[in-house]
C-alpha cells in the first residue's frame, strides 16, 4: 500500500473539487435572461398571426417521465396552426414534446435536441396535429443548464395560406 505525503492531500482535494465544479452547468445571468424575455414578448407583438405562446423556465436534466407540469393553451374555439415557433434562452441546448388535441382526438410529438442559441426553430407538424386545434402543450425537457423556452403557435395569417 503506498502513502501519499501529507503535503499532497490538500493539492489532490483542490484538483478534485475544481474538477467537479468545471462540469457543473454555468448559473443563469438573470439580467440577460430578462433582457431576452424582453426582446422575445417585443418580437410576438409585431405578429398578427401568432395565435398565442407558451412559456416556462426549466432546469438541468428533467427526462419526459421526471418533467415539469406541462404548460396547455386551450383555444376558446378550434384553431388552424401553420407552425410552431421554438426559443430558448443561452448557449445550451433542450429538447422537448408538443402535444396538439383535435376533435379526432390527441398527438404527441417528442422534438429532438435543439440549440438554444440557434432559436428560434421553426417546427412543422402533420397537417393532422395542425387541423381544428382545441389545445396545444408543451413540456420542456433534458436541458443541459437553467435556462427559459418560448414555443409561438402561428396560425395561417390572414389570407388562409
Amino acid at each position: 500500500m503506498r502513502h501519499v505525503p501529507a503535503l499532497l492531500l490538500p493539492a489532490l482535494a483542490g484538483v478534485c473539487l475544481l474538477a467537479g465544479c468545471a462540469s457543473a452547468a454555468p448559473p443563469v445571468d438573470e439580467d440577460a435572461l430578462h433582457d431576452w424575455k424582453s426582446a422575445q414578448d417585443a418580437a410576438v407583438e409585431t405578429e398578427a398571426d401568432v395565435l398565442g405562446v407558451l412559456q416556462g423556465d426549466i432546469g438541468p436534466g428533467n427526462d419526459l417521465s421526471d418533467a415539469e407540469p406541462t404548460v396547455t393553451l386551450q383555444f376558446p374555439a378550434s384553431q388552424y396552426l401553420d407552425h410552431l415557433e421554438f426559443s430558448c434562452y443561452g448557449n445550451g441546448q433542450m429538447r422537448g414534446q408538443v402535444r396538439t388535441v383535435t376533435e379526432r382526438g390527441a398527438q404527441s410529438v417528442e422534438l429532438d435536441e435543439m440549440a438554444c442559441n440557434d432559436s428560434p426553430h421553426r417546427i412543422t407538424l402533420s397537417r393532422s396535429a395542425r387541423d381544428a386545434v382545441d389545445s396545444v402543450a408543451f413540456t420542456g425537457t433534458d436541458s443541459d443548464r437553467s435556462s427559459a423556452w418560448r414555443l409561438v403557435i402561428v396560425g395561417p395569417g390572414p389570407s388562409g395560406d
